[in-house]
């Protein structure tokens, strides 16, 4: 499968897609993995299935809003064959940051080159990098990587103030949130349509599971469960 997830990323990258054939045999590996791993049809099967079947649907809500590609679906969906809850929960965490880290990226690329008449691509385009900076730092934070952090002697001296701290945590959310919808603005304002390689998050949120979480420091359990 990690091999597999090497091809996938590769041909994302280089044609936008991931055939089909290839999702086919991630998909059909699964079963071979069930018997050689010993795991039992009740409820072991029967959950990699649930699970797999719930990813499909969900993932199928953002194919119809033009969020994910085809091949992503059936990609993820494969992967969700392999993998218990715990390991495939930080899959979706993983491809999900990574994702949102590629699409900035992507979007600050499309902007520098925009030449929509009237825009300010310079402008936007400085805004952007620093807007996959903030979201670089955070999903960073998230999958246990490094990140920029408030001084302890600022933290400390919120004291015991409820509101403060209330206001404190829910700081960074505004942020983020406030990066996201000022990136989507700036995308649309220069009326590009970005084609991003969400087949290259997936893979490489898979391939650090597979390999024991050494990239990420998420939950590293086996994939056997």
């Amino acid at each position: 499968m990690a091999i597999a997830l090497v091809v996938a990323a590769a041909t994302d990258l280089k044609s936008r897609t991931i055939g089909n054939k290839l999702n086919l045999a991630i998909a059909a590996g699964a079963p071979l993995f069930w018997w050689a791993s010993e795991m039992s049809l009740w409820p072991g099967v029967a959950i990699q299935l649930a699970v797999a079947a719930a990813t499909f649907a969900v993932c199928c809500v953002f194919f119809a809003l033009r969020q994910m590609g085809g091949g992503d679906v059936k990609l993820l969906t494969a992967l969700a064959l392999w993998m218990p809850p715990s390991n495939f929960l930080s899959v979706v965490v993983i491809t999900a940051m990574l994702g949102w880290v590629l699409t900035l990226i992507m979007g600050a690329w499309a902007v520098a080159n925009s030449k929509v008449v009237g825009a300010r691509p310079i402008r936007d385009t400085g805004m952007l990098i620093a807007f996959t900076l903030v979201a670089a730092n955070f999903a960073s934070g998230v999958v246990g990587g490094p990140r920029l952090t408030l001084p302890s002697s600022l933290v400390g001296g919120l004291g015991d103030d409820i509101g403060m701290l209330f206001v404190a945590a829910m700081a960074p959310i505004l942020l983020l949130a406030g990066v996201t919808l000022a990136s989507i603005r700036i995308i649309k304002r220069h009326e590009q349509q970005l084609r991003v390689p969400y087949g290259l998050a997936i893979s490489i949120a898979g391939l650090s599971i597979i390999v024991g979480s050494t990239i990420f420091n998420l939950p590293s359990n086996t994939i056997a469960g």
